[in-house]
C-alpha cells in the first residue's frame, strides 16, 4: 500500500516536470518569434512603457527555470521524503494551472492579444501566489530550494504582471485621466513597493521582493540608456533606485523575521 502511494506521488512529480518542459518549449518558441512572427521582446518594444526594464533584465527567466527544474527533479528523486511528499500533494494542481496559464500567456502575448494576456498573466500570478501560501503551511524542516524557486518565480511574475498591464494600456491609447505618463509611472513604482510589502507580510517568503528589486534596477538602466529613454526622466530614475533599495530592505527584514530562513520553519 505504501509503495503504491509512493509511486502515485512520483508519477505526479514526473507529470509535473513533463508539463514544465512543454512550458519551456512554448516559452522558447515565443522568445524566438516562432509563434506569430513576433518575439516577446518585439512585442514589448512595440508597446513600450516608462516602467519597462532593460532587455538584459529578463535573463532572470533562465535562473527561474533552472531553479524550477531543480525543484521538479528533487520532487521526483525524493518523493518518498515526507517534506517532498507533502509538497507534491500540496502544490501539484496549482503548479499545473500555473504552467497552463504560462503557456496561454505566451501565446496570447505573441499574437498581440495583450488584453487577453492580462487575464492569463494575472491567473498565472495568482496560481504562484497560492503555491507560496501552500508552501508556508508545509513544515520546510530546513529545505530551501522549493521556497527559493517559487519565491523568485512569483516575485518576477508580480512585476511582469504590472508591466504587462501597463503595456496593454499603451496599446489601448489610455490617456491616464489626463495625468502625465511620468506621474503615472512614478505612482506605479511607489505603489508597487507598498503592495510587495503587504503581500510579503502574508506569504513570508524572504526572496519574493528580490526579483522585483532586480526589475527596478533594470527599469533604471532602461530609463538612462540610449536604447531606452536616454535620461529624459530623472525623477523616475531616482524613484526606481529608491524603490530597489526599499525592496531589498523588505527582503532583509523578512529574512530577519524568519530567523534567517527563506520561509519560517516553525
Amino acid at each position: 500500500m505504501n509503495r503504491r502511494i509512493k509511486m502515485k506521488e512520483r508519477k505526479k512529480a514526473i507529470i509535473n516536470i513533463l508539463l514544465l518542459f512543454l512550458t519551456l518549449v512554448i516559452n522558447a518558441l515565443g522568445a524566438l518569434g516562432l509563434i506569430n512572427g513576433y518575439s516577446q521582446k518585439e512585442v514589448s518594444d512595440r508597446y513600450l512603457t516608462l516602467i519597462t526594464p532593460s532587455p538584459t533584465t529578463f535573463s532572470i527567466w533562465s535562473i527561474i527555470y533552472i531553479l524550477v527544474i531543480l525543484s521538479c527533479i528533487l520532487m521526483i528523486i525524493r518523493s518518498d521524503n515526507d517534506y517532498y511528499k507533502n509538497v507534491i500533494n500540496g502544490i501539484t494542481s496549482l503548479f499545473r494551472f500555473s504552467s497552463l496559464f504560462n503557456i496561454l500567456w505566451i501565446i496570447s502575448f505573441s499574437y498581440l492579444q495583450l488584453e487577453l494576456s492580462v487575464i492569463f498573466i494575472v491567473a498565472f500570478l495568482f496560481s504562484l501566489s497560492l503555491i507560496l501560501e501552500k508552501l508556508l503551511s508545509i513544515k520546510s524542516k530546513g529545505h530551501f530550494i522549493i521556497p527559493l524557486s517559487f519565491g523568485i518565480y512569483a516575485g518576477w511574475l508580480f512585476i511582469a504582471t504590472v508591466v504587462n498591464i501597463s503595456a496593454t494600456l499603451v496599446k489601448l491609447n489610455w490617456n491616464g485621466f489626463g495625468i502625465s505618463d511620468t506621474l503615472w509611472a512614478f505612482t506605479i513604482l511607489i505603489v508597487a513597493v507598498v503592495i510587495v510589502f503587504l503581500v510579503n507580510v502574508k506569504n513570508k517568503n524572504a526572496v519574493f521582493p528580490l526579483p522585483i528589486a532586480w526589475a527596478y534596477f533594470g527599469i533604471n538602466n532602461f530609463l538612462k540608456s540610449s536604447q531606452g529613454f536616454s535620461g529624459s526622466y530623472p525623477i523616475l530614475e531616482k524613484a526606481s533606485i529608491v524603490g530597489m533599495i526599499l525592496l531589498i530592505m523588505i527582503s532583509i527584514f523578512r529574512f530577519y523575521k524568519n530567523n534567517y530562513k527563506i520561509i519560517p520553519t516553525t
